[in-house]
């Protein structure tokens, strides 16, 4: 993406030439400092991401206020950690308002957003460039297939050489969460543990990590190796008491004083104090 900055240090002069440019779309992402939280009248802004939670409602409004202006729609996004989270919870009681608390995304969406992007480049490929790829198409269909040599063609294009699982709970890399619902309330974390050594043993203990509470206690979430998922799926059978499955995106979560309790931390089980959303690099080549 064309990017330019916008912050205080930047001269008065420069600062109206950028503002100019973001206006007039000439670049399309301005990263900026409170300098661009209010007082601009920048109209068609769809996104606004905020980096950390301010710490009082009228900066949240001024910043989120960027977007959605005249009438429109827009998103507002603000990135946070665990600890952070009271923040949120400030503004949302103050400004009347709910968030939608969305985890980071799967390897999948990654790999669905690439797709989409590697499609759109091919699309934009003129017809005269195509012609001189023709004979190293057809070698690679006649020794691939036609659907593995294209898929092989979007791995390339959008840099796809080693995707990592993270995560969904504090983006980890290596992880995968889990679900475990249960057809009853449950009181106590120690009553999911009981219901995973059940079928699971004794040794699932060291396994499992970052359990929470699913909203309503009628469940919980937790994280494991990934290397580890195919074996607990093969052992693993759901019961009408207990269905297990691979998380899609991140549910709806119980608040943390609820959670006081075995397999419970504030930063997961010791694993490297990782409680909050850290820089992403969903591919090892540095593509994100």
């Amino acid at each position: 993406q064309d990017a330019q900055s916008l912050h205080g240090d930047i001269p008065q002069k420069q600062r109206e030439i950028t503002l100019k440019g973001f206006r007039n779309g000439v670049f399309e992402v301005l990263i900026a400092t409170n300098v661009a939280a209010r007082g601009l009248d920048i109209p068609e802004v769809d996104l606004v991401i905020q980096c950390s939670p301010p710490k009082d409602v009228d900066s949240y409004i001024h910043r989120s206020g960027r977007t959605g202006r005249a009438g429109r729609t827009g998103i507002c996004i603000c990135l946070f950690q665990r600890r952070e989270e009271d923040l949120l919870k400030q503004v949302e009681h103050k400004a009347g308002i709910t968030f939608k608390r969305v985890g980071v995304p799967s390897a999948t969406d990654v790999i669905k957003a690439s797709s989409n992007d590697a499609k759109r480049l091919l699309e934009a490929i003129p017809p005269s460039a195509i012609d001189y790829f023709r004979k190293s198409a057809q070698e690679l269909i006649d020794e691939k297939g036609a659907v593995a040599a294209l898929a092989a063609a979007l791995a390339h294009i959008s840099g796809a050489s080693y995707i990592q699982q993270r995560s969904l709970l504090n983006s980890t890399a290596g992880f995968v969460t889990m679900v475990l619902k249960c057809s009853i309330e449950m009181r106590t974390m120690s009553y999911a543990w009981r219901g995973l050594k059940e079928q699971l043993g004794e040794e699932v203990d060291a396994k499992v990590s970052a359990m929470r509470f699913l909203k309503g206690k009628t469940g919980v979430c937790f994280d494991i190796p990934v290397d580890e998922l195919s074996n607990i799926q093969e052992q693993w059978r759901d019961t009408r008491r207990w269905q297990l499955s691979v998380a899609k995106e991140l549910p709806e979560l119980e608040e943390y004083p609820q959670e006081v309790g075995r397999g419970f931390s504030r930063f997961g089980n010791g694993r490297q104090g990782d409680s909050g959303f850290k820089r992403n690099r969903w591919f090892k080549n540095g593509n994100q």
